[in-house]
């Protein structure tokens, strides 16, 4: 079992699932659904992520390669039939979206290069994760891009810029010689209390999205979703282990679907 959950982790899948979810949780928002989108974002994150580190083992000597590609063969075949289903949906989109999917694909296609850019690396994913869960919604279902879609655009940046800074101080001592980040620039402190200040933003924005609706329901499933983030992110320190970052940080994409589902069954 805890093979299985290592590989869970390591694989991708689960933060593919959280990217997912964050997508779920803006079509319960807005009412529409559809499965062939959330098919590209589950598969499309997948693939960019294992990208990412088909790149990194590339880098290395080429025997260093073959030997992970051997030993990572399940992965390789998911990779492949990731690839396939992911080809699939995208020629069943409508060609806007397609434009779209074209140009978050470009980022993530474009990353290892554009990361060496000092403190650009944690923009860019939150811009991919961003639009990828906001924007595609509201593309491929010809909804009005008003005032609430540029809000929650601004609002899910913001959550997803609380939640990776976390990661570039656990990557603090890899970055230190390579990259700029926030924590190697601010120190450790600074970076979780901006960290912190991204998440009361977060719920800030959200505050005024749903109070105009007065969508109590929705402020609800925010606010817990911003305590249980805000907890996870607070009690952050050099002695929580890989598991606290690849799980629980995660986890907190996954809260905010959770806390909409409960409080929509309960309210």
């Amino acid at each position: 079992m805890n093979h299985l959950i290592i590989f869970f982790l390591n694989s991708k899948i689960f933060i593919s699932l959280c990217v997912l979810c964050l997508a779920l949780s803006t079509q319960f928002v807005v009412g529409v659904y559809n499965l062939n989108l959330l098919l590209i974002i589950f598969f499309g994150t997948f693939l960019s992520y294992n990208y990412q580190r088909i790149i990194f083992h590339l880098k290395l000597k080429k025997k260093l390669f073959n030997s992970w590609f051997v030993r990572n063969n399940k992965l390789v075949f998911l990779i492949v039939a990731a690839a396939t289903i992911f080809l699939f949906c995208f020629f069943k989109l409508k060609n806007i979206t397609k434009l779209m999917v074209i140009l978050v694909s470009s980022v993530s296609l474009f990353y290892p290069i554009l990361r060496k850019i000092p403190l650009l690396k944690i923009f860019l994913i939150s811009f991919s994760w961003a639009f990828s869960t906001v924007a595609l919604i509201y593309f491929e279902n010809n909804l009005d891009f008003n005032q609430s879609y540029y809000v929650s655009i601004i609002s899910r940046t913001c959550f997803i810029l609380a939640i990776t800074i976390p990661f570039d101080i656990r990557d603090i001592e890899h970055d230190r010689f390579k990259l700029n980040t926030i924590p190697l620039v601010f120190g450790v402190e600074v970076a979780k209390k901006i960290a912190l200040t991204f998440l009361a933003l977060y719920l800030c924005i959200e505050y005024y999205l749903y109070l105009q609706d007065f969508a109590f329901n929705f402020i609800i499933s925010t606010s817990l979703c911003f305590l249980y983030s805000f907890f996870i992110v607070k009690n952050l320190n050099k002695n929580v282990g890989d598991y606290y970052y690849s799980f629980w940080l995660e986890s907190c994409s996954i809260s905010l679907l959770f806390f909409l589902i409960i409080t929509s069954i309960l309210l």
